[in-house]
């Protein structure tokens, strides 16, 4: 098969050299600090191909993402000469690309919206930020951690944070997430029980909502705070600046800490569509 891989990060170059690895074709676009290789242009990498492979996120700031090039590229141009048909694979696609991919008749798949990738990822976010935590100046063992929410990746992160040993809370807004992180072996509260509670060596976010303001920054003390999820962030980082507290923010987790893993799971989501077209 053909491949056009436009923009992205890391996780793009490792994607590319895996995808030649299985034998596959791959057209390389916006990648040229990483890949050499690259296409003269849009319509040289997308003409011909069978997918189309966007970043992880797509774009940033209303453009392609590409931390690995100095273009600044919107996205629906650059589709313009793939043909119907032609599979299109992208993570956080916004409205502007779905229209432009429905006007082409061009099948898109965002990652982030299949629960296979969505496993992987979360799993290789929560591995991130252990290591993260595991690079601060204490033991992980015995310390208190507090994780915001429950979901995928607050799950796979209380996991092996108890496993290393860790006094793991957990603050989520519905019962039954509470209810699971006790059978985990973590205590478990409501966010509005957050600042009434607070002592813990470092707060884990994964919710993207504000659910830590003033109050439960000026509680949480000197611990370690740590942001997962995208904006809108979960910590109002002016009270922070304001307490003169530092929140961490750890986006792109997978990307940056295990590109290769990151990389793989991208791969293994697009054949699974493939596979199943």
């Amino acid at each position: 098969m053909v491949f056009a891989l436009l923009g992205g990060d890391d996780r793009s170059v490792r994607l590319c050299r895996l995808l030649r690895a299985d034998g596959h074709t791959v057209r390389a676009f916006a990648l040229e600090q990483a890949l050499p290789e690259n296409a003269a242009d849009a319509r040289a990498a997308v003409e011909g191909a069978d997918c189309i492979v966007l970043p992880l996120p797509c774009e940033k700031d209303g453009v392609l993402f590409t931390p690995l090039s100095q273009q600044h590229l919107p996205i629906p141009p650059l589709l313009a000469a793939a043909a119907p048909g032609t599979h299109v694979f992208a993570g956080r696609a916004p409205e502007s690309l779905r229209a432009a991919c429905r006007r082409q008749g061009l099948p898109l798949t965002d990652f982030l919206r299949r629960e296979d990738f969505a496993l992987r990822n979360a799993l290789l976010t929560a591995e991130g930020a252990l290591a993260l935590l595991l690079q601060g100046e204490g033991a992980l063992q015995g310390s208190r951690v507090l994780i915001g929410g429950f979901g995928r990746i607050g799950r796979f992160l209380a996991a092996r944070l108890r496993a290393l040993g860790v006094d793991v809370t957990v603050a989520a807004r519905a019962a039954e997430d509470r209810a699971l992180a006790e059978a985990m072996g973590c205590r478990a509260i409501r966010f509005s029980d957050v600042a009434d509670a607070a002592a813990w060596d470092a707060v884990v976010n994964t919710v993207p909502a504000a659910v830590f303001g003033a109050p439960e920054l000026a509680a949480f003390g000197e611990a370690r705070l740590l942001e997962l999820a995208s904006a809108p962030y979960s910590f109002d980082l002016e009270a922070a600046a304001a307490l003169g507290k530092r929140v961490e923010i750890c986006g792109g987790l997978p990307g940056k800490c295990a590109p290769l893993a990151a990389a793989a799971a991208l791969r293994d989501t697009v054949y699974s569509v493939l596979e199943d077209a």
